[in-house]
């Protein structure tokens, strides 16, 4: 009888354990903080659709996609201050209240860099964009994707290293794209500062002709090509600075939600 009985409490006690294993390890609290979240993270993969949609239309539309952009931004704050807000009233917040303040911050970086991108291109008023930025924009793009799936997967699961580890990949490409697209820059002002070298070196003494000469209107016409060269790598310069800043961003939006989510696994 004593063997059965103990059986019988050795049957019941490994039932409760499984029961214990297989509820959430996530405690009931404030679920209205997730909700913002996901409407945080909305905001922000539209404002870098609406990025990637910039690089690819005429100068007639531009203005109406960075208002667009804009409203995103205005949109993204007042989500950030509903969260604030939330949290200063919230009995139990799912995560520590001062992770979930720098998570927010650290997506409002994504934001602001996403404006300051579509600013700039738009008060520079570029014919085209280049290369580089309907690359970078694309992945900035996929980034933010990954950051909204991490975070409606934190009601249930905890496991985001994926989503996480994609956004490093990301930035990691977007770093290849930046650099290149520099010493591309570089490398088109270096080969016009040649040009005129060598034209310059070909004159001899006295010089021949007048101002209207061909080997003078050669040297007026290379060196006007060098100097926008110049002025528009610092001018592009401004528009890549911002989207790499966007995409760094991201990662600091990873990071913190790593650091948060490590607290409460």
């Amino acid at each position: 009888m004593g063997e059965g009985k103990t059986a019988k409490r050795g049957k019941v006690t490994k039932r409760i354990v499984k029961k214990i294993r297989s509820i959430s390890l996530l405690p009931p609290k404030d679920k209205r903080f997730y909700g913002l979240f996901n409407e945080m993270t909305d905001n922000l993969v539209e404002a870098s659709e609406e990025l990637v949609r910039l690089f690819d239309t005429p100068i007639q539309t531009r203005h109406e996609i960075e208002v667009k952009i804009h409203a995103c931004g205005v949109r993204c704050n007042r989500v950030g201050d509903s969260i604030e807000e939330l949290l200063l009233v919230a009995q139990q917040p799912p995560f520590d209240r001062a992770d979930i303040s720098d998570l927010v911050a650290k997506s409002m970086k994504v934001m602001k860099y996403i404006k300051h991108a579509a600013n700039r291109y738009v008060i520079y008023n570029f014919p085209t964009s280049d290369k580089e930025m309907r690359e970078l924009a694309p992945l900035i793009k996929s980034a933010c994707l990954e950051i909204a799936a991490a975070f409606r997967k934190l009601p249930g699961d905890r496991k985001l290293g994926s989503y996480c580890d994609a956004v490093e990949q990301f930035e990691s490409q977007a770093d290849n794209v930046y650099h290149q697209g520099l010493s591309r820059r570089f490398a088109e002002i270096r080969q016009d500062r040649v040009d005129v070298e060598e034209q310059i070196s070909k004159l001899t003494e006295p010089f021949p002709g007048t101002a209207e000469s061909p080997a003078f209107l050669a040297i007026d016409k290379s060196t006007v090509e060098y100097v926008r060269h110049v002025a528009v790598f610092f001018i592009l310069r401004q528009v890549y600075a911002e989207l790499e800043r966007a995409i760094d961003a991201c990662t600091e939006v990873t990071a913190a939600l790593r650091r948060m989510v490590s607290k409460n696994v």
